[in-house]
């Protein structure tokens, strides 16, 4: 799966172990079953896209350092330029409903780090 055929993707940090500063990129399509629209807001130039950047917190947990929409020539050259930032997140592109995805993702990532605070705290 590519960018182009895929509805979004996450960057994760890289796995390959020999550059200190690496990401992946994981590229996923929106369930059968979530009706998701035609593209929306986009330009001539590229998609639009719902994004998320998440941080490290003093805990070592994901937080959300940043949250926004924007226009993408290429999302992934973009995504380049944060090697070595240890920001990680999410890219969606944005459609008649796929805010009811990005919303949904937002909320389960906040009560995940949530329950694995409380699950530290025992």
């Amino acid at each position: 799966m590519t960018e182009e055929s895929s509805d979004g993707f996450y960057i994760l940090p890289g796995d390959d172990g020999e550059e200190e500063y690496s990401l992946k990129l994981s590229y996923f399509n929106f369930p059968k079953n979530f009706v998701k629209g035609k593209k929306i807001d986009g330009s001539s130039i590229g998609d639009m896209y719902h994004v998320v950047f998440f941080k490290e917190s003093e805990d070592s947990l994901p937080e959300i350092d940043a949250t926004f929409e924007a226009i993408f020539i290429d999302p992934e050259e973009y995504v380049k330029t944060l090697i070595g930032t240890h920001v990680y997140g999410c890219f969606v592109k944005k459609t008649e409903n796929s805010y009811k995805w990005f919303e949904k993702y937002l909320k389960k990532t906040k009560e995940n780090v949530k329950f694995i605070r409380k699950e530290q705290k025992k």
